[in-house]
């Protein structure tokens, strides 16, 4: 496998000094913001409404 050109490994270690997102690594930022917004059981079922005839 081709190791990365140094230009590209100066331009990651740039990035990573001022705190960037990097490929291939884990991105709490990311991780929150696509992490669901309402939970399983956070809300209760709407209640059944009564037949009234109609």
């Amino acid at each position: 496998m081709p190791q990365d050109p140094p230009i590209y490994l100066d331009l990651m270690r740039v990035w990573a000094d001022r705190g960037r997102t990097l490929p291939g690594r884990h991105d709490p930022e990311w991780v929150r913001l696509a992490a669901p917004t309402v939970l399983r059981g956070q809300f209760s079922d709407p209640p059944v409404l009564p037949r009234d005839g109609r």
